[in-house]
């Protein structure tokens, strides 16, 4: 199960709240392991997943997104279905597989004529009391304002921060989806790495990295990998032709059944420049110190200091970063942020935020410099009782070709 229910009605207890109400896609396959691509590519569709603070947890959706649950089950058994969709069929024709399935789940399912008059029935069945918090992120402001009206006489409250909040400290399941797309997602990377020669272009690269990604079972994202001179920014891949002496920086990413791998490394083709060189080494030093300091019980303001200061002190005297990583799982970037004070991008990776087994951080320390390059270190692993995890497990050192 996704959902780290036991910590999701902990924190509702706190808060008072009786249910809260997913509807972003990132929530929704949190909270009921449903995943679609309707829910990213309709972006008026009425999708949500209800946690009550007792009893089973809901899925609502239209009539017509059954399929996927046919195929591939979710975390509940407790389904709400809304609108219409023919689809024929002759009962007296025996059905097997997902068409059996998805009969039976139809037949079973509590039908609504929409979404919103579903969740009124949901949260009636569950007993829900007067304080629901519903996650805004996945509507406009027309559908707020309709929501509220739909719940008169309730408590309504913005509740994405909530979800964010319980999704801070993942559940196993979580963890195996996230270590099964961080070791597909650098073996395409090292794919790409391989494909280097004198005039591959950076497209050519590219095209490696997202074969090997689908052929993984992955769906690859970014690969942000520039050669030379413009390993200095994250430049979309070009035609540029490699040559003896480039240096390679690659920053990827993709997603596995919902959750994000975001890793980088770096290679060169040849020898390196006697200055990058140099300032890898120090990279290498500052990622050491982290790692170094790692732990269960320690705020994240102190990774950051560990890695900044050390790659100062070891051959990068100006080196200056935002953050020096994020937390990573159902979305791309989530707490905590791995900076100096507070993010203006999740509240909840202020200095104040301390390391606790479960959660999953991403840690880079890159470097940027025009007219030079850039280089790239970039791992991802889950805090453990006793140490962490690394969920990437690619040699950190500088990829050499040949």
């Amino acid at each position: 199960m996704l959902l780290n229910i036991d910590r999701a009605r902990r924190i509702m207890a706190e808060r008072g709240v009786d249910a809260l109400v997913a509807s972003s896609q990132e929530n929704i396959t949190y909270s009921t392991g449903y995943l679609s691509w309707t829910i990213e590519t309709f972006h008026d569709l009425e999708v949500y997943g209800v946690i009550p603070r007792e009893g089973p947890v809901a899925l609502i959706i239209p009539v017509d997104a059954v399929d996927h649950l046919a195929q591939r089950s979710v975390d509940t058994s407790v389904i709400y279905t809304y609108g219409t969709f023919p689809t024929e069929f002759d009962r007296n024709v025996p059905l097997t597989g997902a068409e059996a399935n998805l009969i039976a789940i139809r037949e079973k399912a509590n039908h609504n004529a929409s979404g919103r008059a579903a969740l009124v029935q949901a949260l009636a069945d569950l007993h829900v009391g007067g304080a629901v918090g519903i996650d805004e992120r996945g509507m406009s402001p027309a559908r707020w304002r309709a929501l509220g009206e739909a719940l008169a006489g309730r408590r309504i409250f913005e509740a994405y921060d909530d979800f964010h909040r319980i999704r801070l400290v993942k559940t196993e399941d979580e963890v195996v989806r996230l270590r099964k797309v961080a070791r597909a997602i650098e073996q395409a990377e090292l794919m790409a790495f391989q494909r280097m020669d004198v005039g591959v272009t950076e497209v050519e690269m590219e095209m490696t990295f997202r074969q090997t990604a689908i052929s993984l079972g992955m769906l690859p994202w970014h690969f942000d990998t520039t050669a030379g001179t413009r390993g200095s920014g994250s430049f979309p891949a070009s035609d540029y032709r490699l040559k003896m002496g480039d240096v390679v920086r690659a920053d990827s990413s993709g997603r596995y059944r919902g959750y994000w791998c975001d890793t980088g490394r770096t290679a060169v083709l040849g020898t390196p420049p006697e200055k990058l060189a140099r300032y890898f080494e120090a990279l290498m030093a500052g990622f050491t110190a982290v790692l170094g300091v790692t732990k269960a019980g320690v705020p994240v303001s102190e990774l950051f200091r560990a890695g900044v200061e050390t790659v100062r002190q070891s051959g990068i005297p100006h080196y200056h970063r935002h953050h020096i990583g994020h937390g990573i799982g159902a979305e791309f970037y989530e707490a905590p942020m791995l900076a100096a004070q507070s993010s203006a991008i999740h509240a909840h990776g202020s200095v104040d935020t301390v390391l606790e087994p479960g959660m999953v951080i991403n840690i880079e320390l890159p470097y940027y410099e025009l007219g030079l390059g850039g280089l790239q270190i970039e791992d991802t692993l889950v805090i453990q009782p006793g140490g962490y995890e690394l969920l990437t497990i690619a040699s950190r050192d500088m990829f050499r070709v040949p």
